[in-house]
């Protein structure tokens, strides 16, 4: 079950899941990105907005050059893989996008540097919408769904995220984040001004 979330003062919209929770109610998020978390399953969406990865033209090699840009900015400690790719259907905005499934090995972070065993492994589910012209940004939405919780992580007594992911677990996962993004709604271009 999901409900429609207002993003960026009802500029956007889109179906989040039942269970995550606007994180700007707890701490400061950055202007450019809205935040949600399931504080059981740790599971968290980012939604934001970039400007245009001008030097990839290519939906594929932006949405690639996205994704180890995120590795880097969480301090991933092992290169970040990336399964797969595909091409998506958003039918509100009239834009193309694609998607790609990684994986990261990465401490929260409040947690980054304290000790080995804070790292966990974490699914990136990420979606790059590229606004159309005359308007130029990217929008990216992931969904971050952890695998394994290292035991000196915060996260490993407080959630049920705790426990290993299946294979089949992943792909439902996938599958609802890629509904998830398919509902995205532009509503005001003015936010791209």
């Amino acid at each position: 079950m999901s409900r429609s979330q207002q993003l960026y003062g009802g500029a956007m919209s889109m179906a989040v899941p039942a269970g995550m929770e606007d994180v700007s109610a707890v701490r400061e998020i950055p202007d450019h990105q809205e935040v949600f978390a399931n504080s059981m399953t740790d599971q968290s969406i980012i939604v934001e907005i970039l400007e245009t990865a001008a030097e990839h033209h290519e939906e594929r090699s932006a949405l690639v050059h996205h994704f180890n840009e995120l590795a880097r900015a969480n301090d991933a400690e092992e290169p970040a893989a990336i399964g797969r790719t595909e091409q998506l259907q958003l039918p509100h905005t009239g834009a193309e996008a694609c998607a790609l499934v990684g994986e990261q090995r990465v401490a929260k972070f409040n947690e980054a540097g304290k000790s080995a065993d804070a790292v966990n492994t974490v699914c990136v589910m990420l979606a790059l919408i590229r606004v159309p012209p005359p308007h130029s940004a990217d929008i990216l939405v992931s969904l971050n769904v952890p695998l394994r919780i290292g035991h000196g992580s915060s996260s490993h007594a407080s959630s049920s995220a705790a426990q290993t992911l299946s294979a089949a677990d992943i792909e439902a996962a996938y599958a609802e984040f890629k509904a998830m993004v398919g509902t995205l709604q532009i509503n005001d271009y003015g936010l791209f001004a």
